[in-house]
Protein backbone atom coordinates (compact mmCIF):
# COMPACT_ATOMS: atom_id res chain seq x y z
CA UNK A 1 0.00 0.00 0.00
CA UNK A 2 1.10 3.55 -0.67
CA UNK A 3 -0.22 4.76 2.70
CA UNK A 4 -1.03 2.91 5.91
CA UNK A 5 -1.31 2.91 9.69
CA UNK A 6 0.57 0.69 12.17
CA UNK A 7 -0.19 0.43 15.89
CA UNK A 8 1.10 -1.71 18.76
CA UNK A 9 -0.65 -5.08 19.02
CA UNK A 10 -1.74 -7.00 22.11
CA UNK A 11 0.93 -9.70 21.73
CA UNK A 12 4.50 -9.16 23.02
CA UNK A 13 6.57 -9.55 19.83
CA UNK A 14 5.87 -8.29 16.33
CA UNK A 15 7.51 -6.90 13.21
CA UNK A 16 6.36 -5.03 10.09
CA UNK A 17 7.98 -4.60 6.66
CA UNK A 18 7.17 -1.57 4.47
CA UNK A 19 8.29 -2.11 0.88
CA UNK A 20 8.58 0.71 -1.67
CA UNK A 21 9.58 0.94 -5.31
CA UNK A 22 13.13 1.83 -6.18
CA UNK A 23 13.69 5.56 -5.98
CA UNK A 24 10.80 6.08 -3.55
CA UNK A 25 11.16 7.50 -0.06
CA UNK A 26 9.22 6.18 2.98
CA UNK A 27 8.16 8.81 5.54
CA UNK A 28 6.82 7.78 8.96
CA UNK A 29 5.09 10.11 11.42
CA UNK A 30 4.04 9.14 14.96
CA UNK A 31 0.57 10.06 16.18
CA UNK A 32 1.11 8.87 19.75
CA UNK A 33 3.88 7.00 21.54
CA UNK A 34 3.80 5.60 25.09
CA UNK A 35 5.98 2.59 26.00
CA UNK A 36 7.04 1.63 29.51
CA UNK A 37 10.13 3.55 30.62
CA UNK A 38 13.19 1.40 31.47
CA UNK A 39 16.97 1.74 31.69
CA UNK A 40 18.40 1.48 28.18
CA UNK A 41 14.91 0.57 26.92
CA UNK A 42 15.48 -3.00 28.11
CA UNK A 43 11.75 -3.55 28.72
CA UNK A 44 9.31 -2.42 26.03
CA UNK A 45 10.94 -0.94 22.90
CA UNK A 46 10.52 -0.12 19.22
CA UNK A 47 13.24 -0.08 16.54
CA UNK A 48 13.08 1.19 12.92
CA UNK A 49 15.72 0.09 10.39
CA UNK A 50 17.76 0.41 8.21
CA UNK A 51 18.33 4.02 9.31
CA UNK A 52 18.19 3.27 13.05
CA UNK A 53 20.32 0.53 14.56
CA UNK A 54 19.17 -1.92 17.22
CA UNK A 55 21.05 0.20 19.73
CA UNK A 56 18.65 3.08 18.95
CA UNK A 57 15.69 1.62 20.77
CA UNK A 58 12.70 3.85 21.50
CA UNK A 59 10.74 3.79 24.74
CA UNK A 60 9.08 6.21 27.15
CA UNK A 61 6.35 8.68 26.31
CA UNK A 62 8.15 11.37 24.31
CA UNK A 63 6.92 11.46 20.71
CA UNK A 64 9.80 10.42 18.37
CA UNK A 65 10.70 12.69 15.43
CA UNK A 66 9.55 11.78 11.90
CA UNK A 67 11.43 8.93 10.23
CA UNK A 68 12.58 9.32 6.62
CA UNK A 69 14.07 6.20 5.06
CA UNK A 70 17.44 6.03 3.31
CA UNK A 71 16.43 2.94 1.35
CA UNK A 72 13.30 1.69 -0.42
CA UNK A 73 12.21 -0.51 2.51
CA UNK A 74 11.81 -0.20 6.29
CA UNK A 75 11.63 -2.83 9.04
CA UNK A 76 9.87 -2.14 12.37
CA UNK A 77 10.54 -4.37 15.40
CA UNK A 78 8.39 -4.13 18.55
CA UNK A 79 8.95 -5.97 21.84
CA UNK A 80 6.90 -5.84 25.06
CA UNK A 81 7.64 -7.61 28.32
CA UNK A 82 4.90 -9.68 29.95
CA UNK A 83 5.61 -8.07 33.33
CA UNK A 84 4.99 -4.52 32.14
CA UNK A 85 2.86 -2.30 34.36
CA UNK A 86 0.06 -2.15 31.81
CA UNK A 87 -0.29 1.64 32.16
CA UNK A 88 1.44 2.45 28.85
CA UNK A 89 -0.83 3.03 25.84
CA UNK A 90 1.54 1.74 23.11
CA UNK A 91 2.15 3.55 19.83
CA UNK A 92 0.36 4.51 16.63
CA UNK A 93 2.05 5.75 13.45
CA UNK A 94 1.21 6.38 9.81
CA UNK A 95 3.42 6.15 6.74
CA UNK A 96 3.48 7.19 3.09
CA UNK A 97 5.85 6.32 0.26
CA UNK A 98 6.51 8.20 -2.97
CA UNK A 99 8.99 9.80 -5.36
CA UNK A 100 10.69 13.15 -4.83
CA UNK A 101 10.42 15.90 -7.41
CA UNK A 102 6.70 15.51 -8.12
CA UNK A 103 4.72 18.45 -9.52
CA UNK A 104 1.26 17.62 -8.13
CA UNK A 105 -0.29 15.41 -5.43
CA UNK A 106 -3.47 13.43 -4.92
CA UNK A 107 -6.54 14.75 -3.12
CA UNK A 108 -6.00 15.07 0.64
CA UNK A 109 -2.25 15.67 0.23
CA UNK A 110 0.05 18.69 -0.04
CA UNK A 111 3.31 19.21 -1.99
CA UNK A 112 6.61 19.96 -0.26
CA UNK A 113 9.19 22.21 -1.92
CA UNK A 114 11.35 19.15 -2.59
CA UNK A 115 8.50 17.52 -4.52
CA UNK A 116 7.38 15.08 -1.81
CA UNK A 117 3.65 14.47 -1.30
CA UNK A 118 2.42 14.13 2.28
CA UNK A 119 -1.02 13.73 3.95
CA UNK A 120 -2.79 17.03 4.57
CA UNK A 121 -3.10 16.32 8.30
CA UNK A 122 0.71 16.46 8.59
CA UNK A 123 0.84 20.10 7.52
CA UNK A 124 1.76 22.43 10.41
CA UNK A 125 1.70 19.65 13.01
CA UNK A 126 4.98 20.79 14.59
CA UNK A 127 7.14 18.11 12.92
CA UNK A 128 9.29 18.27 9.78
CA UNK A 129 8.03 15.37 7.64
CA UNK A 130 9.03 17.08 4.35
CA UNK A 131 12.70 16.99 5.26
CA UNK A 132 13.16 20.61 4.19
CA UNK A 133 10.81 22.10 6.83
CA UNK A 134 8.52 23.57 4.18
CA UNK A 135 5.51 21.87 5.83
CA UNK A 136 6.08 24.01 8.94
CA UNK A 137 6.42 27.40 7.22
CA UNK A 138 3.76 30.12 7.39
CA UNK A 139 1.79 28.16 9.97
CA UNK A 140 -0.91 29.94 12.01
CA UNK A 141 -0.42 30.38 15.72
CA UNK A 142 -1.40 27.18 17.55
CA UNK A 143 -4.61 27.23 19.56
CA UNK A 144 -4.98 24.94 22.56
CA UNK A 145 -8.69 24.54 21.96
CA UNK A 146 -8.15 23.49 18.33
CA UNK A 147 -5.74 20.68 19.11
CA UNK A 148 -7.41 17.27 18.77
CA UNK A 149 -7.52 15.17 21.91
CA UNK A 150 -5.75 11.83 21.62
CA UNK A 151 -6.70 10.45 25.06
CA UNK A 152 -9.82 8.28 25.38
CA UNK A 153 -12.68 9.16 27.72
CA UNK A 154 -11.68 8.85 31.37
CA UNK A 155 -7.97 9.47 30.66
CA UNK A 156 -5.89 12.63 31.03
CA UNK A 157 -2.76 13.61 29.03
CA UNK A 158 0.61 14.32 30.57
CA UNK A 159 1.72 17.90 29.89
CA UNK A 160 5.44 17.26 29.33
CA UNK A 161 6.73 18.45 25.98
CA UNK A 162 6.02 16.15 23.04
CA UNK A 163 4.48 13.53 25.37
CA UNK A 164 1.44 11.54 24.29
CA UNK A 165 1.01 9.53 27.49
CA UNK A 166 -2.57 9.19 28.77
CA UNK A 167 -3.26 8.33 32.40
CA UNK A 168 -6.48 7.08 34.04
CA UNK A 169 -8.11 9.85 36.03
CA UNK A 170 -7.71 7.74 39.18
CA UNK A 171 -3.91 8.26 39.01
CA UNK A 172 -4.25 12.05 39.20
CA UNK A 173 -2.99 13.44 42.52
CA UNK A 174 -2.41 10.00 44.02
CA UNK A 175 1.01 10.87 45.41
CA UNK A 176 2.93 8.97 42.72
CA UNK A 177 4.41 10.86 39.72
CA UNK A 178 3.25 8.76 36.76
CA UNK A 179 4.08 11.37 34.10
CA UNK A 180 7.73 11.85 33.28
CA UNK A 181 7.64 15.47 34.43
CA UNK A 182 5.35 14.80 37.39
CA UNK A 183 2.60 16.94 35.88
CA UNK A 184 -0.07 14.55 37.20
CA UNK A 185 0.90 15.61 40.74
CA UNK A 186 1.13 19.35 40.09
CA UNK A 187 -1.57 21.74 41.25
CA UNK A 188 -3.18 19.20 43.61
CA UNK A 189 -4.98 21.10 46.34
CA UNK A 190 -4.53 18.24 48.81
CA UNK A 191 -0.94 17.29 47.99
CA UNK A 192 -0.14 16.90 51.72
CA UNK A 193 -3.17 14.69 52.44
CA UNK A 194 -1.40 11.35 52.00
CA UNK A 195 -0.89 8.81 54.76
CA UNK A 196 1.14 5.62 55.01
CA UNK A 197 0.25 3.02 57.67
CA UNK A 198 2.50 0.00 58.25
CA UNK A 199 1.43 -1.53 61.58
CA UNK A 200 -0.46 -4.81 61.96
CA UNK A 201 -3.50 -2.85 63.12
CA UNK A 202 -4.60 0.74 63.45
CA UNK A 203 -7.34 3.29 62.90
CA UNK A 204 -7.74 6.44 60.83
CA UNK A 205 -10.44 8.92 59.91
CA UNK A 206 -11.11 11.68 57.42
CA UNK A 207 -11.27 14.56 59.88
CA UNK A 208 -11.96 18.01 58.50
CA UNK A 209 -8.59 19.18 59.79
CA UNK A 210 -6.88 16.81 57.31
CA UNK A 211 -8.10 18.88 54.35
CA UNK A 212 -5.56 21.61 53.60
CA UNK A 213 -7.97 23.88 51.71
CA UNK A 214 -11.70 23.54 52.31
CA UNK A 215 -12.43 26.56 50.11
CA UNK A 216 -10.75 25.10 47.04
CA UNK A 217 -12.70 24.86 43.82
CA UNK A 218 -11.35 21.51 42.66
CA UNK A 219 -12.35 18.15 44.06
CA UNK A 220 -10.55 17.31 47.31
CA UNK A 221 -8.67 14.01 47.53
CA UNK A 222 -7.02 12.24 50.42
CA UNK A 223 -5.37 8.81 50.31
CA UNK A 224 -4.25 6.16 52.80
CA UNK A 225 -1.83 3.35 51.96
CA UNK A 226 -1.85 0.24 54.20
CA UNK A 227 1.31 -1.86 53.83
CA UNK A 228 1.67 -4.30 56.74
CA UNK A 229 4.64 -6.19 55.24
CA UNK A 230 2.70 -9.39 56.02
CA UNK A 231 1.24 -11.82 53.43
CA UNK A 232 -2.01 -12.27 55.35
CA UNK A 233 -5.05 -10.27 54.13
CA UNK A 234 -6.08 -6.97 55.70
CA UNK A 235 -9.55 -6.68 57.25
CA UNK A 236 -10.93 -3.13 56.96
CA UNK A 237 -14.01 -1.88 58.82
CA UNK A 238 -15.55 1.55 58.26
CA UNK A 239 -18.42 3.78 59.29
CA UNK A 240 -19.45 6.29 56.61
CA UNK A 241 -20.87 9.83 56.73
CA UNK A 242 -20.44 10.88 53.10
CA UNK A 243 -21.97 13.84 51.32
CA UNK A 244 -24.03 13.61 48.09
CA UNK A 245 -20.93 14.10 45.89
CA UNK A 246 -18.41 12.33 48.14
CA UNK A 247 -17.01 8.84 47.69
CA UNK A 248 -14.58 6.34 49.22
CA UNK A 249 -12.74 3.91 46.93
CA UNK A 250 -10.88 0.89 48.34
CA UNK A 251 -8.19 -0.83 46.24
CA UNK A 252 -6.48 -4.21 46.56
CA UNK A 253 -3.05 -2.69 45.90
CA UNK A 254 -0.86 0.22 46.91
CA UNK A 255 -1.82 2.12 43.74
CA UNK A 256 -5.29 3.40 42.84
CA UNK A 257 -5.70 1.29 39.70
CA UNK A 258 -9.13 0.68 38.25
CA UNK A 259 -8.55 -3.06 37.85
CA UNK A 260 -7.60 -3.34 41.55
CA UNK A 261 -10.78 -1.64 42.84
CA UNK A 262 -12.46 -3.75 45.56
CA UNK A 263 -15.51 -1.56 46.14
CA UNK A 264 -16.66 2.05 45.91
CA UNK A 265 -18.89 3.65 48.56
CA UNK A 266 -21.23 6.62 48.21
CA UNK A 267 -23.70 8.56 50.33
CA UNK A 268 -26.36 5.82 50.17
CA UNK A 269 -23.92 3.50 52.02
CA UNK A 270 -23.99 5.73 55.11
CA UNK A 271 -25.09 4.53 58.56
CA UNK A 272 -24.30 0.86 58.02
CA UNK A 273 -21.21 -1.16 58.98
CA UNK A 274 -18.77 -1.85 56.17
CA UNK A 275 -16.26 -4.73 56.23
CA UNK A 276 -13.79 -5.49 53.44
CA UNK A 277 -10.90 -7.88 53.02
CA UNK A 278 -7.86 -7.65 50.76
CA UNK A 279 -6.09 -10.52 49.03
CA UNK A 280 -2.74 -9.68 50.58
CA UNK A 281 -1.16 -7.42 53.18
CA UNK A 282 -1.54 -4.36 50.93
CA UNK A 283 -4.51 -2.06 50.55
CA UNK A 284 -5.12 1.58 49.67
CA UNK A 285 -8.04 3.94 50.15
CA UNK A 286 -8.96 7.14 48.31
CA UNK A 287 -11.44 9.63 49.75
CA UNK A 288 -12.88 12.16 47.28
CA UNK A 289 -15.05 14.98 48.57
CA UNK A 290 -16.77 18.07 47.24
CA UNK A 291 -14.82 21.15 48.38
CA UNK A 292 -17.83 22.54 50.27
CA UNK A 293 -19.10 19.24 51.68
CA UNK A 294 -20.36 19.57 55.25
CA UNK A 295 -20.22 15.83 56.01
CA UNK A 296 -17.59 14.21 58.19
CA UNK A 297 -16.36 11.48 55.84
CA UNK A 298 -15.59 8.19 57.59
CA UNK A 299 -13.95 6.37 60.50
CA UNK A 300 -11.95 3.21 59.81
CA UNK A 301 -10.04 0.48 61.61
CA UNK A 302 -7.85 -2.18 60.02
CA UNK A 303 -5.96 -5.26 61.16
CA UNK A 304 -4.11 -8.20 59.68
CA UNK A 305 -6.42 -11.20 59.44
CA UNK A 306 -6.03 -13.29 62.58
CA UNK A 307 -4.37 -10.50 64.53
CA UNK A 308 -6.63 -9.29 67.34
CA UNK A 309 -6.70 -5.95 69.08
CA UNK A 310 -5.78 -5.97 72.79
CA UNK A 311 -9.47 -5.67 73.76
CA UNK A 312 -10.60 -8.47 71.38
CA UNK A 313 -10.84 -12.25 71.63
CA UNK A 314 -9.75 -14.64 68.86
CA UNK A 315 -12.32 -16.74 67.04
CA UNK A 316 -9.95 -19.68 67.21
CA UNK A 317 -9.57 -20.16 63.45
CA UNK A 318 -6.81 -17.55 62.92
CA UNK A 319 -9.21 -15.61 60.71
CA UNK A 320 -11.27 -13.22 62.82
CA UNK A 321 -11.71 -11.61 66.22
CA UNK A 322 -14.61 -10.27 68.27
CA UNK A 323 -15.03 -7.85 71.14
CA UNK A 324 -17.06 -8.29 74.32
CA UNK A 325 -19.59 -5.83 72.94
CA UNK A 326 -20.09 -8.08 69.90
CA UNK A 327 -20.68 -11.20 71.97
CA UNK A 328 -24.24 -12.62 71.87
CA UNK A 329 -25.52 -9.78 69.65
CA UNK A 330 -27.09 -12.14 67.07
CA UNK A 331 -24.49 -11.46 64.35
CA UNK A 332 -21.83 -14.08 63.67
CA UNK A 333 -18.46 -12.32 63.67
CA UNK A 334 -16.68 -15.69 63.82
CA UNK A 335 -17.12 -18.31 61.08
CA UNK A 336 -17.58 -20.94 63.78
CA UNK A 337 -20.11 -18.84 65.72
CA UNK A 338 -17.89 -18.80 68.79
CA UNK A 339 -18.96 -15.24 69.64
CA UNK A 340 -22.61 -16.44 69.81
CA UNK A 341 -22.12 -19.65 71.80
CA UNK A 342 -23.23 -20.28 75.43
CA UNK A 343 -25.42 -17.17 75.67
CA UNK A 344 -27.45 -17.06 78.89
CA UNK A 345 -30.74 -16.41 77.05
CA UNK A 346 -30.54 -19.61 74.97
CA UNK A 347 -30.40 -23.32 75.62
CA UNK A 348 -27.26 -25.33 75.01
CA UNK A 349 -26.55 -25.62 71.29
CA UNK A 350 -28.73 -22.62 70.40
CA UNK A 351 -27.85 -19.12 69.24
CA UNK A 352 -29.61 -15.78 69.91
CA UNK A 353 -31.44 -13.81 67.22
CA UNK A 354 -30.39 -10.45 68.63
CA UNK A 355 -28.98 -8.81 71.71
CA UNK A 356 -32.23 -8.04 73.55
CA UNK A 357 -34.95 -10.57 72.66
CA UNK A 358 -35.34 -14.15 73.93
CA UNK A 359 -35.61 -15.65 70.44
CA UNK A 360 -33.08 -18.42 69.79
CA UNK A 361 -32.54 -21.07 67.13
CA UNK A 362 -30.54 -24.31 66.83
CA UNK A 363 -27.49 -24.69 64.61
CA UNK A 364 -29.45 -26.97 62.24
CA UNK A 365 -31.73 -24.06 61.28
CA UNK A 366 -28.99 -21.55 60.49
CA UNK A 367 -28.26 -20.62 56.87
CA UNK A 368 -30.94 -22.84 55.31
CA UNK A 369 -32.78 -20.02 53.48
CA UNK A 370 -35.70 -20.23 55.93
CA UNK A 371 -36.00 -17.40 58.41
CA UNK A 372 -36.34 -18.38 62.03
CA UNK A 373 -35.48 -14.98 63.54
CA UNK A 374 -37.82 -12.01 62.96
CA UNK A 375 -34.95 -9.91 61.57
CA UNK A 376 -33.39 -12.80 59.64
CA UNK A 377 -30.26 -12.94 61.79
CA UNK A 378 -30.10 -16.71 61.32
CA UNK A 379 -29.65 -16.14 57.57
CA UNK A 380 -27.07 -13.30 57.79
CA UNK A 381 -23.29 -13.50 57.42
CA UNK A 382 -23.33 -17.19 56.43
CA UNK A 383 -19.89 -18.76 56.09
CA UNK A 384 -21.39 -22.11 55.04
CA UNK A 385 -24.87 -23.46 54.28
CA UNK A 386 -27.00 -26.38 55.36
CA UNK A 387 -27.15 -29.41 53.00
CA UNK A 388 -29.42 -28.79 50.03
CA UNK A 389 -28.46 -25.10 49.84
CA UNK A 390 -26.07 -23.07 47.70
CA UNK A 391 -23.63 -20.57 49.27
CA UNK A 392 -23.35 -17.17 47.59
CA UNK A 393 -21.55 -14.30 49.25
CA UNK A 394 -22.76 -14.21 52.85
CA UNK A 395 -26.20 -15.76 52.18
CA UNK A 396 -27.67 -19.13 51.15
CA UNK A 397 -30.32 -20.11 48.62
CA UNK A 398 -31.99 -23.41 47.78
CA UNK A 399 -29.83 -25.67 45.62
CA UNK A 400 -32.74 -26.11 43.19
CA UNK A 401 -32.57 -22.37 42.45
CA UNK A 402 -29.10 -22.73 40.97
CA UNK A 403 -28.90 -22.45 37.17
CA UNK A 404 -32.64 -21.83 36.82
CA UNK A 405 -32.29 -18.67 34.74
CA UNK A 406 -32.87 -16.24 37.67
CA UNK A 407 -30.13 -14.50 39.65
CA UNK A 408 -31.08 -15.14 43.29
CA UNK A 409 -27.61 -14.28 44.66
CA UNK A 410 -26.66 -10.61 44.85
CA UNK A 411 -23.44 -11.36 42.95
CA UNK A 412 -25.16 -13.61 40.40
CA UNK A 413 -22.93 -16.58 41.32
CA UNK A 414 -25.90 -18.98 41.23
CA UNK A 415 -26.11 -18.51 37.44
CA UNK A 416 -22.39 -18.80 36.67
CA UNK A 417 -20.66 -21.87 35.21
CA UNK A 418 -24.00 -23.40 34.25
CA UNK A 419 -23.99 -25.99 31.47
CA UNK A 420 -27.41 -24.86 30.30
CA UNK A 421 -29.59 -22.38 32.15
CA UNK A 422 -33.31 -23.25 32.04
CA UNK A 423 -35.67 -20.46 33.18
CA UNK A 424 -37.88 -21.23 36.13
CA UNK A 425 -41.02 -20.46 34.09
CA UNK A 426 -40.04 -23.11 31.56
CA UNK A 427 -39.62 -25.69 34.31
CA UNK A 428 -43.01 -24.76 35.81
CA UNK A 429 -44.68 -24.90 32.40
CA UNK A 430 -43.12 -28.32 31.75
CA UNK A 431 -44.40 -29.63 35.10
CA UNK A 432 -47.91 -28.30 34.49
CA UNK A 433 -47.90 -29.72 30.96
CA UNK A 434 -46.77 -33.13 32.17
CA UNK A 435 -49.52 -33.16 34.82
CA UNK A 436 -52.12 -32.23 32.20
CA UNK A 437 -50.89 -34.96 29.87
CA UNK A 438 -50.99 -37.49 32.70
CA UNK A 439 -54.59 -36.53 33.51
CA UNK A 440 -55.62 -36.85 29.87
CA UNK A 441 -53.90 -40.23 29.70
CA UNK A 442 -55.82 -41.45 32.76
CA UNK A 443 -59.10 -40.28 31.19
CA UNK A 444 -58.25 -42.00 27.90
CA UNK A 445 -57.38 -45.23 29.70
CA UNK A 446 -60.66 -45.04 31.63
CA UNK A 447 -62.64 -44.64 28.41
CA UNK A 448 -60.81 -47.53 26.79
CA UNK A 449 -61.51 -49.78 29.75
CA UNK A 450 -65.20 -48.73 29.72
CA UNK A 451 -65.53 -49.58 26.02
CA UNK A 452 -63.80 -52.88 26.62
CA UNK A 453 -66.20 -53.70 29.42
CA UNK A 454 -69.23 -52.82 27.29
CA UNK A 455 -68.00 -54.95 24.40
CA UNK A 456 -67.24 -57.88 26.63
CA UNK A 457 -70.69 -57.44 28.21
CA UNK A 458 -72.47 -57.92 24.84
CA UNK A 459 -70.60 -61.13 24.18
CA UNK A 460 -71.19 -62.41 27.68
CA UNK A 461 -74.95 -61.91 27.23
CA UNK A 462 -75.00 -64.76 24.74
CA UNK A 463 -72.47 -66.87 26.49
CA UNK A 464 -74.24 -66.96 29.88
CA UNK A 465 -77.41 -68.98 30.50
CA UNK A 466 -80.59 -66.92 29.80
CA UNK A 467 -83.88 -67.13 31.61
CA UNK A 468 -87.05 -68.39 29.90
CA UNK A 469 -88.47 -64.87 29.69
CA UNK A 470 -85.27 -63.55 28.01
CA UNK A 471 -85.28 -66.39 25.49
CA UNK A 472 -88.92 -65.67 24.51
CA UNK A 473 -88.17 -61.98 24.00
CA UNK A 474 -85.23 -62.80 21.75
CA UNK A 475 -87.30 -65.24 19.66
CA UNK A 476 -90.05 -62.70 19.03
CA UNK A 477 -89.96 -60.95 15.68
CA UNK A 478 -89.66 -57.21 15.48
CA UNK A 479 -92.92 -55.36 14.48
CA UNK A 480 -93.24 -54.54 10.76
CA UNK A 481 -92.05 -51.20 9.55
CA UNK A 482 -94.27 -48.53 7.96
CA UNK A 483 -93.10 -49.49 4.45
CA UNK A 484 -93.86 -53.17 5.07
CA UNK A 485 -97.42 -52.33 6.18
CA UNK A 486 -98.05 -50.27 3.01
CA UNK A 487 -96.61 -53.03 0.83
CA UNK A 488 -98.94 -55.57 2.47
CA UNK A 489 -101.90 -53.24 1.84
CA UNK A 490 -102.74 -53.07 5.49
CA UNK A 491 -102.62 -49.22 5.44
CA UNK A 492 -103.18 -46.89 2.47
CA UNK A 493 -100.35 -44.92 0.90
CA UNK A 494 -100.23 -41.17 1.64
CA UNK A 495 -100.67 -40.42 -2.08
CA UNK A 496 -104.19 -41.93 -1.96
CA UNK A 497 -105.44 -39.43 0.61
CA UNK A 498 -107.42 -36.44 -0.79
CA UNK A 499 -105.61 -33.11 -1.01
CA UNK A 500 -106.59 -30.39 1.41
CA UNK A 501 -108.78 -27.63 -0.04
CA UNK A 502 -109.11 -24.38 1.86
CA UNK A 503 -112.50 -23.62 0.21
CA UNK A 504 -114.04 -26.71 1.72
CA UNK A 505 -115.04 -26.23 5.27
CA UNK A 506 -116.08 -29.56 6.57
CA UNK A 507 -117.71 -29.48 9.97
CA UNK A 508 -116.33 -31.68 12.59
CA UNK A 509 -118.51 -34.54 13.64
Amino acid sequence: QRRGVIYSPSWPLNSWHIQAEKGEVITISFWNFDLAESDGCSGDWLVLTPSWSLESRLCGSVLPPPFISTAHHVWLYFSSQSNSSGQAQGFRLSYIRGQLGQSFCMNGEFLCDNGKCLPQIWWCNGYDECGDATDEKSCPAPSASSQPGFCPFGYLPCTEERSTRCLPSSLLCNGVPDCGDGSDELGCTNATCRHHLGNFYGSFASQESSWPARSAVAELRCSWVLDTQDPRPIVLQMELWLGPDDSVLVYDSLEHRDEALIQAFWAYDNHRPVALESNSGRMSLLHRAHPHSSHHGFNATYQVQGYCFPHELPCGDNRACFSEHQRCDGYWHCPSGRDEEACVRCLAGEFPCDKSSLDCYPASERCNNQRRCPDGADEANCYECQPGNFHCGKTCIFEMWRCDGHEDCSDGSDEKDCLEATPREVIAAALIGSLACSLMLVIALGCALRLCSLGSGEHSAYETQMSRREAELIRREAPPSYGQLIAQGLIPDLDDYPAYNQSQNLPLK
